[in-house]
């Protein structure tokens, strides 16, 4: 039998080579098959995951979209409570104006009848007042009641401006906190 064995040997160390080969080939097979479920799933969770990091950047897009927006609209506002804050200045410096114009032409009769008056004290034999004081006053008058308008427009439309601008702050800090907030979530 040895002998068999012997003659037989090659036979027998071909089948166990094929059967290692074999064997070899099964577990290679089936670490392929391993490694393409693996690959496949691998690329699956890929897919979710940037499906879901394109939804929360769409999602993220259209929160900032939004504040924009509303940023755009807050700022529209208040360019138009501005413009109107200096058109009620301007409308205000007008009436001022015009009240100005009253009170000198009132003045300006007050010192036309004070002159009379006193060229018919004049002519009548009494003594004659100097309208030199009172023409002063009304020059001082008329140049400080000119400079109060002055200042008064000024100051009206500092401010207007001044509240526009705070106000243009207060909106962007505002969409700032809120992007910081929308970023966090």
């Amino acid at each position: 039998m040895l002998a068999t064995l012997r003659t037989n040997a090659w036979k027998y160390t071909a089948i166990a080579l094929g059967l290692g080969l074999g064997f070899a080939l099964l577990m290679q097979t089936l670490r392929l098959a391993e490694a393409q479920m693996e690959a496949a799933q691998t690329e699956t969770t890929l897919q979710t995951e940037r499906a879901t990091a394109a939804r929360m950047a769409f999602t993220t897009s259209e929160r900032y979209r939004t504040l924009e927006g509303k940023h755009r609209d807050e700022i529209a506002q208040n360019d138009n409570d501005a413009q109107a804050a200096l058109t009620a200045a301007d409308a205000g410096r007008a009436r001022a104006v015009a009240a100005r114009n009253r009170l000198q032409r009132d003045l300006a009769d007050y010192l036309t009848q004070h002159r009379a008056a006193a060229q018919a004290r004049a002519t009548a034999g009494q003594c004659t007042p100097d309208p030199a004081p009172f023409d002063l006053l009304a020059d001082l008058q008329r140049r400080a009641d000119d400079r109060a308008g002055e200042l008064a427009h000024i100051a009206d439309t500092a401010r207007a401006r001044g509240l526009a601008c705070e106000r243009a702050y207060e909106s962007a800090h505002t969409m700032i906190e809120a992007a910081r907030n929308a970023q966090a979530q």
